[in-house]
């Protein structure tokens, strides 16, 4: 080491030039794994989805997010033309729901969703059945899909899991399991089990999430959710507010234009060097 660091001492110009080489190098080989994980490798487990879509309301002089009651969201399903299907799920995304194993209360994260948020997704469950519309209804009997992650972690994989029931401590209902969903499924985030939003009896504000029709744009499906809240049977309130619309990907992997950016500087030094 003090061999090397008297080398380098009497060639600064070398020494900077080659550390800085390296440093470099290793951003850039960061910064292009980093874009190539998000936008090649990185796929998630439903049929094509850069044509799924999200969507809710924002007023335009707030930053708040806004949702939609589930009446208002199943009538936008029914009338919009830019997506193909539409489904929603809950605005307040996997919330904790306390779960009675024995004598033990354990916490999983509950998310609730329509009958048709699985068939929008166009996602194949690894285990036994997604939710369908005859789940989300009144009356329905409570059913559950697990996420992938609580099967493994909670359940230990076990492939008798189907038919097993979660009881929910606060309100003693029996939720019996009826599929697992697909590894590297995990949205809303942090997601351990799917339930149908019907049956529920918590609060109904919901976000949309689509899946674009043929020709369709994301841009689109916005221009018709500020339609829709401009109806004249909204509330005053609604009128205010304009529709806002992501894909998917973004918002289970994440924007990616801060990595291309740092790719493209580092690539821009190292040929300069």
């Amino acid at each position: 080491m003090r061999y090397a660091l008297r080398s380098l001492s009497r060639t600064p110009g070398f020494a900077l030039t080659a550390v800085l080489t390296l440093a470099l190098g290793i951003g850039l080989a960061t910064a292009v794994f980093t874009v190539a994980d998000a936008l090649l490798l990185r796929r998630l487990p439903v049929r094509d989805q850069d044509r799924l879509v999200i969507l809710w309301g924002a007023a335009r002089d707030r930053a708040f997010n806004y949702p939609l009651g589930l009446d208002d969201a199943r009538e936008f399903a029914r009338q919009a033309r830019s997506l193909e299907r539409a489904a929603s799920f809950s605005y307040y995304g996997a919330g904790p729901k306390p779960i009675r194993n024995g004598d033990q209360i354990t916490r999983l994260s509950r998310a609730l969703v329509s009958g048709e948020f699985f068939d929008v997704l166009g996602v194949r469950p690894a285990l036994g059945r997604a939710l369908g519309p005859a789940d989300d209804v009144s009356g329905a009997a409570p059913v559950v899909v697990l996420s992938y992650r609580a099967w493994q972690r909670r359940f230990g994989g076990d492939p008798q899991v189907l038919g097993r029931q979660v009881l929910t401590y606060d309100d003693d209902v029996a939720y019996t399991i009826v599929g697992v969903m697909p590894q590297g499924l995990d949205y809303p985030s942090g997601t351990d089990f799917w339930a149908p939003v019907v049956p529920s009896t918590d609060p109904k504000d919901m976000y949309v999430i689509g899946r674009l029709a043929p020709g369709a744009t994301a841009t689109h499906a916005r221009d018709e959710l500020t339609a829709f809240f401009g109806r004249a049977e909204s509330s005053p309130w609604q009128r205010e507010l304009h529709g806002v619309v992501h894909t998917l990907p973004r918002l289970v992997l994440g924007d990616v234009r801060p990595a291309l950016f740092a790719f493209l500087v580092a690539a821009l030094l190292l040929l300069l060097i």
